[in-house]
């Protein structure tokens, strides 16, 4: 092998010279290969490589277009993990096939993960100092808000399909606060707990709508048209220990119920690991939540500030009827039954290394959430 001065090893004169002879003889450039045959090798393609597939020319990039919708609503719930050595690599384990991209961002730190909306991780910055910074990490757009009046947490956009023209909700960090921001807006409304002895536990926007949970099981409808308003919407049963006290580098109220949507339904799960769910299905015309014992051929993915329901899990090798749960204490992923049965342990993914990182927590990443934006534009 030799190694010519320019730094290329393993390339003699004579293989460099026949390679210059090839590129420049007359055939096909790449960037006119058949559109069908571009199709069919981008829809084979990983997330990541999809991506950057369509960053190569016109050409390829019509052709990622055309199959986006396809390759990205494909995609299983992925694992968010910070690099320990880099403030500007995540990682995203796919626990399916077990295997990691990583991905280089601007970097975030002195910036704490407070949400996930629509494909994008919400950074607020631990000073309070700058603004709220929203990136996708498949598509690299972002998103900037005004810095809130106080620490939040579960932070969500209002307009997934137009991210840019949203408005922005979220709970402050003692979930005492809910708080939004429109772009009409010259601040942050606030609003205090619609019940005495009430705390805030969630936030999810179904089917345009954005809805609250309150602690005593309350789903409550959010208007921020120019007029403002919260109003009772449904009511479940009042959920068993609704907070449970963890501590990291210091002690944090963590909610025991959330709300999850799918395209028709909406549902409060009541949730702690090692014991069994309670799962209420919202009808929409009582208003009442109605205790379901199945999710048919969907699973629920949960963790901290990320949690959704995917149909037909096994078509990545997964199970249905299930919880995937992804704890801060817990090393591996644990697949449990609606009963708080433990059906599978799958591989440590690497979050207890990642304790004193810029995360507090792991994260499920939803990359079909993220396909209504346009992140493959002109320029």
């Amino acid at each position: 092998m030799t190694k010519r001065k320019d730094g290329v090893a393993g390339i003699d004169d004579g293989a460099l010279k026949k390679r210059i002879t090839i590129e420049k003889s007359d055939g096909r450039p790449w960037s006119e290969l058949p559109m069908d045959l571009l199709g069919d090798i981008s829809r084979k393609l990983n997330l990541v490589d999809h991506l950057a597939f369509g960053g190569v020319c016109r050409s390829w990039r019509m052709s990622a277009l055309a199959s986006e919708r396809d390759v990205i609503a494909s995609q299983p719930p992925l694992v968010v993990l910070p690099s320990i050595s880099a403030d500007n690599v995540l990682s995203l384990y796919n626990i399916f096939e077990e295997n990691t991209y990583q991905i280089e961002l601007p970097t975030f730190a002195s910036k704490d993960c407070c949400g996930l909306s629509s494909g994008y991780l919400v950074f607020q910055d631990r000073k309070g100092q700058d603004e709220l910074w929203l990136i996708n990490p498949i598509t690299r757009h972002e998103l900037k808000f005004p810095t809130p009046p106080t620490n939040i947490s579960h932070a969500t956009i209002t307009s997934p399909t137009t991210p840019s023209d949203s408005s922005i909700v979220a709970l402050s960090k003692d979930f005492v606060h809910l708080l939004f921001y429109r772009p009409s807006d010259d601040k942050w409304t606030i609003y205090k707990t619609p019940e005495p002895k009430c705390f805030y536990a969630d936030i999810i926007v179904f089917k345009g709508q954005v809805y609250v949970l309150t602690c005593n099981g309350k789903i409550w409808n959010l208007r921020i048209q120019s007029d403002a308003s919260l109003t009772l919407f449904a009511v479940c049963d009042n959920p068993v220990r609704c907070f449970t006290i963890v501590r990291r580098f210091f002690f944090q109220y963590r909610p025991n119920v959330f709300l999850v949507a799918s395209d028709d339904e909406l549902m409060m799960v009541n949730f702690r690991v090692f014991t069994r769910p309670k799962i209420f299905k919202v009808d929409l015309e009582t208003r009442k939540g109605v205790v379901t014992n199945s999710l048919g051929d969907k699973a629920l993915f949960i963790a901290d500030m990320s949690r959704a329901l995917r149909s037909n899990p096994t078509k990545w090798g997964g199970l249905n009827n299930c919880i995937y749960a992804l704890d801060y204490y817990l090393d591996p992923i644990y697949v449990l039954s609606l009963e708080g049965k433990i059906l599978q342990s799958l591989q440590d993914t690497g979050s207890s290394r990642c304790r004193k990182c810029t995360f507090y927590s792991s994260y499920w990443y939803f990359p079909n959430k993220c396909f209504h934006v346009d992140f493959l534009n002109e320029n």
